[in-house]
């Protein structure tokens, strides 16, 4: 079974899954609201919107073909449809705009998103729908729609893309040019925020999964349109989120500052007349799976479920118009796969890509001074994550996002610098819900909320939201000095730790993983044959990766 079919198979059998999420009381004050935990388990307090996208989902899978689906014609699907329609267009705020997070949050992303789904829901049922709802649905569309036409998000570019698609099918749908007009208004704003290096600005920082995205709705409303003059942009975007995909086409979560690890399966057919990496990739789904790990971070679970189970439907559909061009190019080699593909250094990401004879590997000194290693032979995989160090019941560790770390391709190998700081994983305090709750009690005020919330996500470095990544907090006085050299078989990683005051040996860690599995957390003393003091002020540690030997270090050398 190929990707495509796995996982549109995957979404086949998710479908009870979904349906059991939906609140079918024709009685309820709920009808038709897909947030569980908001219409039964009452453990939310404000109903998240974007679950309403399943509907896209449901109505695809009626009315379309699909491998491994049963469900084509079923009334269920309908049915549900309709009570899901109705409840989005009966909570949502006057001004059109509605809640994601928490109340009042009043949304660009779930009013983006949802009239997105919405728009392709209403077009791909049409006359199946029922007449009054249709209605009823176009009406509460436009509003919402055009919310979206005064609001710009480039704070999160990928927000604003899906702002673009949304509005391409508003616009076709309810045959409104000014949408249409606002759309490509968007599409510029885009193109203007582009990096150097290729990237949008997410959360003022780099995110790879998110520039999969991007470029995956902006190519859709493209295709609607049937117009990709200004395609370019979007396939530098996709081109340099390709350096970063495993030889397996999966992502390392860390890479970004939204730990989003999405690879996209549209983009690659939608712009493979333009990308010899897109038309590779298409290549690869249609003949090869990645399985469970290629979905699971956005339909592992009932949140991402709905969310995002769509996705392999469109992927799907827009896969069986794929065609290469004309002239009959081929597909380029991902980078990570190709033995001659070089180094690439993006100095702006924090990211290096280093291709071998016999490995290829990232160097993310934006994640601490991640080095995630591939085998070629034998598929090993090896990520060196750096190091914890006990402190005061918890820990401390350069394994957090920064991307103004200290990078340089110095003589012999790339040479890092980073702070070692405290864990600090965030979790908002009862009266921080309270005063969230009462400052979105105005439409302005949630305004105002939003920006001081952005300030604060920019300068920590984390999405908040949907990331449990540690936060960029006050500096320890630890640092980590990482000088990293590639040569033709092996990886040498040199590091040096230093203590503004004297470390107990026994609390100090190395966190590594194989083959993508969880981190271990070592202990050095476990680790090292050398006897080290009881307490240190600082330690030097060299560990080789040799790829024929399984790239794991059989011996690290430690000195103080």
């Amino acid at each position: 079974m190929n990707d495509l079919d796995y996982q549109t198979s995957f979404v086949c059998a998710s479908v009870e899954r979904i349906l059991a999420q939906v609140d079918f009381d024709p009685l309820s004050p709920t009808y038709g609201c897909a947030h569980l935990a908001y219409w039964r388990d009452k453990t939310s307090d404000v109903a998240d919107m974007r679950r309403q996208e399943a509907l896209l989902t449901l109505a695809l899978l009626y009315s379309n073909e699909y491998p491994g689906s049963q469900w084509k014609g079923e009334p269920r699907l309908l049915e549900a449809v309709e009570a899901m329609l109705g409840f989005w267009c009966d909570h949502r705020y006057p001004d059109g705009s509605l809640d994601e997070w928490y109340k009042g949050e009043r949304a660009f992303a779930a009013a983006a998103f949802t009239t997105h789904a919405v728009a392709r829901a209403l077009i791909t049922l049409g006359e199946k729908l029922d007449s009054r709802l249709m209605e009823k649905s176009r009406a509460a569309l436009g509003k919402t729609a055009k919310w979206l036409t005064g609001r710009e998000d480039l704070f999160k570019t990928n927000h604003q893309a899906v702002g673009v698609a949304a509005l391409a099918f508003a616009g076709q749908l309810l045959c409104d040019r000014s949408l249409t007009a606002n759309a490509r208004a968007k599409l510029d704003a885009i193109i203007n925020a582009q990096t150097k290096e290729g990237w949008f600005p997410e959360i003022g920082h780099m995110d790879v999964g998110y520039s999969f995205l991007t470029a995956e709705f902006v190519a859709m409303a493209m295709t609607l349109w049937d117009d990709f003059s200004k395609v370019e942009p979007f396939v530098r975007v996709f081109d340099f989120a390709c350096q970063w995909l495993a030889p397996d086409l999966s992502l390392g979560d860390e890479y970004g500052v939204c730990h989003n690890p999405y690879v996209s399966r549209i983009a690659p057919a939608l712009l493979a007349p333009y990308s010899g990496y897109a038309r590779s990739m298409a290549r690869r789904f249609g003949e090869t799976s990645s399985g469970f790990n290629g979905l699971k971070s956005t339909m592992g679970d009932d949140l991402r479920l709905a969310r995002w189970s769509y996705q392999p439907l469109l992927a799907y559909d827009y896969a069986r118009s794929f065609n290469l061009p004309e002239d009959g190019r081929r597909g380029c080699v991902i980078p990570m796969c190709d033995p001659c593909a070089g180094d690439a250094l993006f100095r702006e990401a924090g990211m290096a890509r280093i291709s071998r004879p016999r490995y290829s590997a990232a160097l993310a000194a934006a994640a601490g001074g991640l080095v995630r290693v591939f085998g070629r032979e034998n598929g090993a995989v090896f990520s060196d994550h750096g190091y914890a160090i006990g402190s005061n019941g918890g820990y401390e560790t350069n394994l957090t996002y920064k991307r103004d770390i200290e990078f340089d391709p110095g003589d012999g190998g790339y040479k890092i610098v980073s702070p070692i700081f405290p864990v600090a994983k965030f979790m908002p305090s009862f009266p921080a819900r309270v005063l969230l709750r009462a400052a979105c009690s105005t439409a302005t005020g949630s305004r105002v909320t939003r920006k001081l919330i952005d300030i604060i996500r920019k300068r920590k470095g984390t999405a908040i939201n949907q990331s449990s990544a540690n936060l960029s907090a006050s500096h320890s006085g630890k640092i980590l000095r990482r000088k990293v050299s590639f040569g033709d078989e092996t990886v040498i990683i040199e590091d040096h730790i230093e203590f503004d005051t004297p470390v107990s040996v026994d609390r100090l860690f190395v966190l590594w993983s194989e083959n993508r599995n969880p981190i271990n957390r070592i202990s050095l003393t476990d680790l090292v044959e050398t006897r080290l003091p009881a307490t240190i002020t600082g330690v030097c540690l060299t560990k080789r990766c040799v790829a024929k030997e399984g790239l794991v270090p059989k011996h690290v050398e430690a000195r103080v």
